[in-house]
């Protein structure tokens, strides 16, 4: 399995790189010389062949990530990913004829798909994990989200739990498993980071519901102004009830 072409080639589905930024990376990978070759020689072939003028879905990328830049900030959360996000705003875009040529040479590329479906569950969550909020992220059907959700609940790992949600907000997928993940585990941060990204996507009135531990509450109760734009004032005042019962 050749990792590092899944990551490079990841990164350019996702348009967090360009053509000529993959070429450059898949230079360096040092694993099956002879795929990578073939694999450059055809993303070059399509470089040459394909204009490079700012065309419609150039402006429509930058306005979307203007507004994940927009919806990042009003949370006063996620300054790594807010600057990333700028850093992409800036970074020069392939036109979509050249972006959808690559990515369909890659996609349909023996090897490429060889590696892909080499990956378990966990490795899958790492994968997916990498980036919040990815265009492209690969594709799954119920059952094996759930299978991703579970390999991230065996091995602890709440960072990439939400990753995961805030990846497919709008699938339709339940989320359910980590919100009751994070409340058993009494973890306000990624609580509260779950809610913020996805919170218009969940019942806010159930979660709070299920929430018994006092501390837990407490949390959620300090970061009022955080969480304002998902739990309305009365929502918060039966918290405060909650919180001040014997």
């Amino acid at each position: 399995m050749n990792k590092e072409l899944l990551n490079i080639c990841y990164k350019y589905f996702n348009s967090f790189i360009n053509a000529r930024e993959l070429v450059d990376k898949l230079n360096d990978i040092n694993t099956d010389r002879d795929k990578i070759e073939e694999i450059i020689n055809k993303i070059n072939e399509i470089i040459e062949t394909t204009s490079d003028k700012e065309d419609e879905y150039i402006k429509n990328k930058k306005e979307t990530i203007k507004h994940f830049i927009e919806k990042l900030e009003a949370t006063s959360m996620f300054e790594d990913q807010i600057k990333n996000l700028k850093d992409d705003y800036n970074r020069k875009i392939d036109t979509h004829e050249r972006w959808y040529k690559i990515v369909n040479y890659i996609d349909s590329n023996e090897y490429f798909d060889k590696c892909f479906k080499s990956l378990n569950d966990y490795e899958l969550l790492e994968f997916v994990a990498q980036y919040i909020k990815a265009p492209f992220p690969p594709q799954f059907n119920e059952e094996e989200f759930n299978r991703l959700i579970k390999a991230g609940i065996e091995k602890d790992e709440r960072e990439w739990l939400w990753r995961l949600a805030f990846n497919y907000d709008n699938s339709g997928f339940d989320f359910n498993p980590i919100v009751d993940y994070y409340i058993e585990k009494k973890d306000g941060y990624y609580l509260m980071e779950l809610l913020c990204s996805i919170g218009f996507n969940l019942d806010i009135d159930s979660i709070l519901n299920k929430i018994e531990d006092k501390e837990l509450i407490k949390y959620l109760l300090d970061n009022k102004k955080v969480l304002e734009n998902v739990i309305t004032k009365e929502q918060f005042d039966l918290l405060e009830e909650n919180i001040n019962k014997n």
